[in-house]
Parts: structure tokens; C-alpha cells; sequence
């Protein structure tokens, strides 16, 4: 491979990545909006992930544009448009708690999944490093939802609070936030998906 094609490899991928970071932002500051997201509805927890992670991923925003105009590229500042649509079906059917969690958990899987490749693909060191990084942080908020969302599934939404009371917790709750022995990959964004 070319270093040209590397870099334009790169750039894709870094906007792609970035396009998925834009989408998720965007959709936790409009469930933060509702009624389930961050008003009356809301769970507290739920309601602080998000905030988290709007700043989490304002962050990633800023490093993964930095890492693209540092291989060359323009920053994107778009949102990714395969998961758009999903979102914009599925934003005026959230009602529950259980709708945010489903629906943050879509986006996060689809980013850890789509930076965990890139860290395996782009060109350098330094690239690799930040892909894995933000992969990683993504695969936290990943593993964060999965527990709320099996708690909100067998109906103890009672039981997501934080500190959580250990003793009442269900047996092998745990182990809900990693569910796999290799991180999956087959949901990863193509690096040209979101790079427009």
C-alpha cells in the first residue's frame, strides 16, 4: 500500500469514527431532552451516563478531529448517515428509561466496535493509539448500559442507583457489562461510511 492510500485510508476511517461520535452526542443531547432521558421519567444513573458522555464524546470529537487534519483530512463534522435514520426513527418512540439505554447502547456498540478496528487498521502508531483509546472509553459506556439495561429489563430499575446496593443485585449481574472473550468487530462502520 501507498503511502497516499494510508493516509487517505486513514483520514476516512478517522472521519467515519467521527461521524459515529457527532451522531452520538446529537442523540444524548435530545434524549436529555425527554422525559425519560433526563426529565420526570429519567433514572438518575441514566440520566448522569448520558451527561457523561456527552462530555466523553465532545472530547473524542476533538481528538479524533485533530487526528484527522493531523493525516491531512478535513474534520468532520457531520453525523454518520447509516445509524442517522436509525435514530431518527427511533427518538420519537422513546418513552422508558429501558428506549434511552436501548438506544445509547446501539450507537456506543457501533463506535467501540468501529474504533476497535481502526486501532487495528490505521497507519500509525500514534493513530492506532488514539482509535484504542476512544474504543476503549466507548466499550466502558458500552458495558455501563448493559448492566442498567439488564437491571431495566427484569424490572429492579429500583436497583440502578449509584452506589449500587451489592447485596440486592441479581446473581451474575457483573459479568452482564462484558459479554464477549474478544471484542466484536462485525459491526464496525466501513472507514468510508461516514467520511463525506
Amino acid at each position: 500500500m501507498s503511502r497516499t492510500q494510508a493516509v487517505g485510508g486513514d483520514v476516512d476511517a478517522l472521519r467515519t469514527a467521527t461521524s459515529l461520535v457527532v451522531l452520538a452526542q446529537s442523540t444524548y443531547r435530545s434524549l436529555q431532552a425527554l422525559p425519560a432521558g433526563g426529565g420526570a421519567l429519567a433514572v438518575g444513573v441514566v440520566r448522569d451516563l448520558l451527561a457523561a458522555a456527552i462530555t466523553q464524546l465532545g472530547d473524542a470529537r476533538s481528538a479524533l478531529a485533530a487526528a484527522t487534519t493531523g493525516a491531512g483530512g478535513r474534520a468532520q463534522t457531520e453525523p454518520d448517515p447509516a445509524y442517522a435514520g436509525l435514530v431518527d426513527q427511533a427518538l420519537p418512540t422513546v418513552r422508558t428509561p429501558a428506549d434511552v439505554v436501548g438506544l445509547a447502547l446501539t450507537l456506543e456498540d457501533s463506535l467501540a466496535q468501529t474504533l476497535v478496528a481502526d486501532g487495528a487498521a490505521l497507519s500509525t502508531p500514534a493513530l492506532r493509539a488514539t482509535a484504542v483509546r476512544l474504543g476503549a472509553a466507548a466499550a466502558a459506556r458500552k458495558a455501563s448500559l448493559l448492566l442498567v439495561n439488564t437491571l431495566l429489563s427484569s424490572g429492579r430499575a429500583d436497583l440502578v442507583v449509584a452506589p449500587p446496593d451489592l447485596a440486592s443485585l441479581p446473581g451474575g449481574v457483573g459479568t452482564v457489562g462484558f459479554p464477549d472473550t474478544r471484542f466484536p468487530t462485525a459491526k464496525a462502520s466501513p472507514p468510508e461510511e461516514g467520511a463525506r
